[in-house]
């Protein structure tokens, strides 16, 4: 994707999905607790592992997922400056930096949801 974004919605949406994925990410597994906890889901198994875990290692891999497609898709390939017109790079440069970002991210937020019990 060496050509700049024909318009300026996709110019800012390709940068920021990332982030948003990261933040469904903690929206799901914080829901996919709350559930458990209210459904008595707390001791049931999935997989031969608790629902909680399995549940959370499920989405978890998922966002992990759309976060490297995204990234593949959108990397530049090049340097940031193009012809002196850097706005176009720089967008892309840092959609893929905010995928790599909230990557790290979706894995350190869903390792406490994990070992945590269900319900306190």
């Amino acid at each position: 994707m060496t050509a700049p974004p024909s318009s300026v919605a996709r110019a800012v949406l390709w940068p920021s999905l990332g982030l948003a994925i990261w933040a469904l990410h903690f929206t799901a597994i914080y829901a996919l607790h709350a559930f458990a906890c209210e459904r008595d889901y707390g001791e049931r198994t999935l997989l031969g592992l608790p629902w909680v875990m399995a549940s959370v290692a499920g989405v978890t891999a998922l966002a992990l997922a759309l976060l490297a497609a995204i990234f593949v898709a959108i990397r530049p390939r090049g340097p940031v400056l193009d012809g002196g017109e850097a706005e176009p790079r720089f967008t892309l440069w840092f959609g893929a930096g905010a995928c790599a970002i909230s990557a790290f991210a979706v894995v350190f937020q869903a390792m406490p949801a994990m070992v945590l019990p269900t319900c306190w």
